[in-house]
């Protein structure tokens, strides 16, 4: 090796070795401090592009779990309404079989009358006040409209339109249709009784649907639990750091540095040499 004053290539060389492991220690300290291997797209374009589109996707995941929470709430509202309004249809029939008697008197129907009208009122009080926020559930307002979606997932078109739900449950001709309203004779008992059979069947079906709305709303929030799971997971792999990989990098890297360090004070010691040939 020539043995120069004016240039030092190898001490040139060593420096530009240090440069690169303080470059790269630098690096490694800060997805350590940050926690993350990817902090900016110079990390890693493509990768820093997927990985925002993942958390784009688990926000998404989030919001409309939110949203399948507030229509299962919705939802469920209008069950409990329809279970109290089915005690009323119950206790109608019961009244219009004892109705249906032969031997009653006139102050016994004029008793059954009040307590029929009582009834009605009970079950169109209860269908027109069942509300979720702006919304009247159970007076047929919802379903007689235009779809009524929930956004059940992060991209659009994951809806689910819960609109046949809420069906009309007074007891107008639009709705149950009890329309015999008068008990003053056995033959109008009768009429009731028929009509309220039929009422309880379709009060039936409705809370059906709603059991089946319940269920499906149920399975997709859970459905969005999992995929927020793996897409989460499969995040991490993307942008965070492996702890005890970077760890043991940042050991290597620290040696390397006290390496170059140790090497580049010794060959700052080669101009000596010249100059001790020199002066001999």
């Amino acid at each position: 090796m020539a043995i120069t004053l004016n240039s030092n290539a190898l001490e040139l060389n060593i420096a530009r070795y240090m440069n690169l492991t303080n470059n790269r220690l630098n690096k490694s300290l800060e997805r350590l401090s940050s926690g993350y291997k990817l902090n900016r797209a110079a990390d890693g374009a493509a990768q820093m592009m997927l990985a925002e589109t993942m958390k784009t996707q688990i926000r998404g995941y989030d919001a409309a779990t939110t949203n399948l929470q507030q229509g299962l709430s919705m939802v469920e509202t209008a069950d409990s309404a329809l279970q109290q309004i089915n005690e009323h249809l119950q206790n109608i029939r019961e009244i219009a079989v004892a109705a249906a008697n032969g031997t009653n008197s006139s102050a016994q129907y004029t008793a059954y009358q009040a307590s029929l009208t009582a009834e009605l009122a009970a079950i169109n009080s209860i269908a027109s006040g069942s509300t979720y926020g702006d919304f009247n559930l159970l007076d047929g307002s919802i379903s007689g409209g235009s779809a009524f979606n929930i956004q059940a997932g992060p991209n659009s078109g994951d809806t689910i339109d819960i609109k046949t739900a809420f069906s009309n449950n007074t007891t107008g001709a639009s709705g149950l249709n009890i329309t015999q309203t008068t008990l003053s004779t056995t033959a109008n008992a009768t009429t009731l009784l028929g009509q309220v059979d039929t009422a309880i069947n379709t009060l039936t079906s409705n809370l059906a649907t709603i059991g089946g709305f319940q269920n499906r709303l149920s399975d997709r929030m859970d459905y969005l639990s999992i995929a927020k799971t793996n897409v989460s997971a499969s995040l991490s792999s993307i942008r965070d750091t492996d702890v005890a990989a970077e760890s043991s990098n940042l050991a290597r890297l620290q040696i390397l540095q006290q390496a170059g360090a140790y090497a580049l004070a010794r060959v700052n010691t080669f101009p000596n040499i010249a100059l001790s040939l020199l002066s001999g």
